[in-house]
């Protein structure tokens, strides 16, 4: 996000003295994050906890 890539999946290449970074895929914006769903998930945090983080206003069913 700090770089405003498309996407967490990159290769950074030097060329003429430059980073140039070629990025794969689309990050959307939308949905969860695995990386981030699984770094909350290791702090001790529920799945409900993820899930209502991710998407707030959600009702879950049992």
């Amino acid at each position: 996000m700090l770089l405003g890539l498309r996407s967490a999946d990159f290769d950074i290449i030097l060329k003429n003295g430059k980073a140039v970074f070629k990025t794969r895929g689309f990050g959307h914006g939308v949905g969860m994050s695995q990386y981030g769903a699984n770094g909350i998930a290791k702090e001790g945090y529920s799945y409900k906890n993820i899930l209502k983080h991710y998407y707030p206003g959600t009702i879950l069913k049992k």
